[in-house]
């Protein structure tokens, strides 16, 4: 899979954290040799997002250390 390669045939993976229904807000992510993808698990035809590898992961520790928190 390249940048926009086909993610609909990717194995994607929903956050422990996310119920067993698909009601609550969460995402799902996807990754490849290069590049990694986020889409939302309750609508996942929507956009998916593509981003290199390097950013996704940087992302995510964002995240896991609070720097997205809004309170």
């Amino acid at each position: 899979m390249g940048g926009q390669g086909d993610w609909d045939k990717a194995s994607w993976r929903k956050s422990s954290r996310s119920g067993d229904d698909d009601v609550t807000g969460c995402v799902s992510i996807a990754v490849s040799a290069l590049y990694g993808a986020v889409r939302d698990t309750k609508n996942p035809c929507r956009t998916t997002i593509v981003l290199p590898k390097v950013v996704l992961r940087g992302m995510l520790n964002e995240i896991k250390n609070g720097g997205f928190d809004l309170r």
